[in-house]
């Protein structure tokens, strides 16, 4: 949001700098044009701090996940100036399970940690299945990807804000089902992979 301000404000001046035709004029552009250059250097160094608080997050974040990470558990990207935590849904839950397994809340519980020192940063968790559709014995509970998803989605939700009490303003959870994969659902490895919650870290929009 900062990137298009400092835009917005870029065209401002612009527009100043043309169709002056007196001094009286001119002096009043020149003190708007010298009030938004510094409000555009007042924004960049704020998308300077806001990128190094990122960074930082993110560095934290991967102190924390290193045993998830080099067992291939979990993968930790940063993308914008968001922190983007990717693990396997066997990690997660049991087979066609909402209920979060052990490793599960062992994993949320180091990510919380490091949250508590970035208590403005909103949490976003997406679930994710294949194409498979839902065994016979749990279509009762979920009625397609869709609703399995996002049970999960949510399940990792409620456990972040029971167990860790963060505020109901800073979580989200959506369930996207099959329809974004991130690998080829025709072979075994593909589904695998795309089977997986998303947990996603970033400021306040």
């Amino acid at each position: 949001m900062r990137k298009w301000a400092i835009l917005a404000i870029l065209l401002a001046l612009v527009v100043l700098t043309t169709g002056c035709s007196n001094k009286k004029e001119i002096a009043a552009k020149d003190q708007e044009i010298a009030e938004l250059q510094s409000r555009v250097s007042s924004l960049e160094g704020d998308l300077a701090t806001e990128t190094d608080r990122a960074n930082q997050l993110n560095s934290d974040l991967d102190v924390a996940l290193a045993e998830y990470q080099q067992k291939e558990q979990v993968l930790l990207e940063k993308i914008d100036n968001k922190s983007v935590i990717t693990v396997s849904d066997a990690m997660m839950f049991g087979s066609g399970n909402v209920q979060l397994t052990q490793s599960a809340t062992d994993l949320l519980d180091r990510v919380v940690e490091v949250l508590g020192n970035y208590p403005d940063r909103e949490i976003r968790i997406e679930g994710h299945t294949d194409n498979v559709g839902i065994a016979l014995e749990f279509q009762e509970r979920f009625k397609s990807n869709w609703e399995l998803s996002t049970a999960r989605a949510t399940s990792v939700l409620h456990y972040l804000r029971r167990r860790h009490d963060i505020e109901a303003e800073r979580l989200a959870a959506v369930g996207y089902g099959e329809y974004r994969p991130v690998a080829d659902n025709s072979t075994p490895e593909g589904r695998s992979s795309n089977r997986r919650v998303v947990i996603e870290v970033g400021p306040k929009l």
